[in-house]
């Protein structure tokens, strides 16, 4: 006989029944939930899997989720939940399979670069370099597996290609992430700098812009690509606040422009930080949002792709 009608985990069962859980369908179509995974075992990771319940069929999302120290085999209720787990599950299989080079590259920095790590918002320079592995992982999964990973041939190419591109890219990353924080930190002694009480508004918006660009976590929160832009916005912001004295009323008028832009995006649910979890079209207008800065406050230093408050609240309806 036909099976009944297909209901997501989590979601109610024909007949009113209760939502089921995930131990519920952990065995189904051949996928048991467990943890402690340390290494890919699973052989080819199925994108759904239904079982038969009550009249219905209930169907699952496997995912691999991060654990720290090792991934666990989930069932999820939603393909999107899924695959975001499933991302960070796979690079943390990644970053286990591969060894990481953190105390190499720490050893062989340069003196003012241990000097910018050690002023990071990160606990220790370490720690940092761990967070930029991360990102170097993410990098190369987006490069080798767009798509993403369910096979071990998959993951055996991905990590032979981490292996392979580690070193360099780290010490890349790392070396990027100390211009950035010399740079955050001529920012911020300019602001100090400045003491009328004409431009607190302006140099409180500045802050708001630093703390929404460096944090901890900023480097694998951002990603390579976006990181590699970091730098000319904080150019902006310093140009911007040396230029604030002479004409203060002129950027009041392009920060009230920019507020605009800027409600329009905490509307749409944007936060700064971004959040870890944000839709890429949110993703892409919050990097807009940097983007229209420059544009109004350092026009020489140009834009990574056209910008305006019609193009921020384009970005913005795709994602509602």
């Amino acid at each position: 006989p036909a099976p009944g009608p297909v209901a997501e985990a989590g979601t109610a069962r024909p007949g009113g029944a209760p939502p089921a859980a995930s131990s519920a369908i952990g065995g189904s179509g051949g996928v048991a939930e467990r943890s402690g995974i340390a290494t890919w075992d699973l052989g080819t990771l199925p994108a759904v899997v239904d079982t038969r319940v009550a009249g219905g069929v209930v169907r699952g999302y496997p995912a691999l989720v991060d654990e720290k120290d090792a991934v666990a085999l989930r069932i999820e209720s939603t393909p999107e939940r899924a695959a975001r787990l499933t991302h960070a599950g796979v690079r943390r299989l990644l970053l286990l399979a591969v060894p990481s080079p953190s105390a190499y590259v720490l050893d062989h920095l340069t003196a003012a670069e241990k000097l910018s790590l050690a002023a990071s918002p990160y606990s220790s320079a370490k720690a940092l370099i761990e967070d930029a592995r991360v990102a170097v992982a993410d990098a190369v999964m987006a490069r080798v597996a767009p798509e993403g990973v369910r096979t071990p041939e998959q993951f055996a190419g991905v990590r032979d290609a981490l292996s392979a591109a580690v070193v360099d890219e780290l010490f890349q990353a790392v070396s990027l992430t100390a211009r950035i924080l010399t740079l955050h930190r001529d920012v911020e002694r300019a602001v100090k700098g400045q003491n009328s009480m004409t431009l607190l508004a302006a140099l409180g918006d500045v802050k708001a812009q630093l703390a929404g660009l460096v944090f901890p976590g900023f480097v694998a929160r951002t990603g390579l690509a976006r990181l590699a832009h970091l730098p000319r916005y904080l150019q902006g912001a310093l140009s911007r606040v040396e230029a604030l004295a002479d004409s203060p009323g002129r950027d009041r008028q392009r920060m009230t422009e920019f507020e605009r832009a800027a409600a329009a995006y905490a509307d749409a649910g944007g936060a700064l930080p971004l959040d870890a979890d944000a839709a890429a079209t949110l993703a892409h207008a919050r990097w807009l949002l940097e983007e229209y800065r420059v544009s109004l406050f350092a026009q020489q230093l140009g834009t990574a792709e056209p910008v305006s408050v019609q193009r921020i609240t384009k970005a913005l309806a795709a994602t509602t």
